[in-house]
């Protein structure tokens, strides 16, 4: 029994002290959050920790995957330890890591058992071995981050003037934030704005801190357009650390340019706001679903702090 412990405390924790190698090389020494990091690294981990469960024993598949599954929170401790990302972070990456680690459990169980001696364990140190190169390549063929754009819209029962002045300098906002702002991610606090039409400077407070935007279009009362200068960063991550500074909060998810739209309909005001901005964490296809979303979040503390305020008035 004691031996069966063992084997499998093994089997978890040194795939997970190989991933944070890797996670190191990735975050540390490329700052790349890509593929190599969220799709290689799980599938690698899982594979190595099946592997070592399974080699020269029986084991189900079911068995295989809880032991990767486990080795992959072992290795979000690590991260959380090291101080290489924070847990809001680690925690919206864990579904993917959870679905990938089906697929690196699978092999591993098929390798550990199908390939024999020295063979499987040079399989093995091979694909671990081979993981800085996995992240050297993606970091030199990377390609310019695509823009996303994401559009909210309210309806709002008041003036359109009265909506309009809310739109460019929105009083502060008092309720407390809720949801996915709570965890930590930058929520909106005001706006305020030096100057008077296109070239004035728009200042939007965010917690952690302001967003600097020179005003490209100004259109009263329907159309107020800006470029974005300046991007305070997208998160205070929580960690066992006072002040953490992961890479992914500088430079990875930016800002480009943002507006408003008002429009009557009927007694009624349409307003929509317009974020467009990059991120360069992949796969887009699941990182840009959470971000979207992130911003719709955003727009909607905005919009609806504009609607109540302006509906009170």
């Amino acid at each position: 029994m004691q031996r069966i412990l063992n084997h499998k405390a093994t089997a978890i924790l040194l795939p997970a002290i190989i991933g944070l190698g890797g996670a190191g090389i990735s975050v540390s020494v490329f700052e790349q959050y890509g593929w190599s990091l969220f799709l290689v690294l799980p599938i690698l981990v899982s594979f190595l920790a099946a592997f070592m469960w399974c080699y020269r024993r029986s084991k189900t598949f079911g068995s295989a995957y809880g032991v990767a599954c486990l080795s992959i929170l072992t290795l979000g401790g690590l991260i959380l330890v090291f101080a290489l990302d924070g847990l809001i972070c680690l925690l919206m990456a864990l579904p993917l890591a959870l679905v990938l680690a089906l697929i690196g459990s699978a092999i591993g169980r098929i390798v550990a058992t199908a390939v024999s001696g020295t063979a499987g364990t040079s399989t093995a140190t091979l694909l671990a071995l081979s993981f800085p190169f996995f992240v050297g390549f993606e970091s030199a063929t990377a390609p310019e981050p695509h823009v996303r754009e994401v559009t909210t819209s309210v309806l709002i029962d008041a003036p359109i003037d009265d909506v309009w002045r809310e739109v460019i300098a929105f009083s502060e906002i008092t309720d407390p934030p809720e949801g996915i702002f709570r965890l930590g991610i930058a929520y909106p606090i005001e706006a305020r704005i030096e100057g008077h039409g296109v070239g004035a400077i728009r200042y939007c407070t965010f917690s952690t801190g302001s967003f600097v935007e020179p005003i490209t279009v100004w259109d009263t009362p329907h159309h107020l357009a800006f470029d974005v200068t300046e991007n305070p960063p997208p998160m205070s991550e929580l960690s066992i650390y006072k002040d953490m500074h992961a890479p992914h909060l500088h430079g990875h998810m930016v800002s480009k340019k943002g507006e408003f739209r008002l429009s009557k309909r009927g007694d009624k005001v349409l307003l929509e706001g317009t974020t467009w901005y990059t991120h360069s964490i992949s796969p887009e296809f699941y990182w840009g679903i959470v971000s979207d979303e992130i911003i719709h979040r955003i727009h909607l503390r905005v919009l609806n702090h504009i609607k109540s305020h302006t509906e009170n008035r």
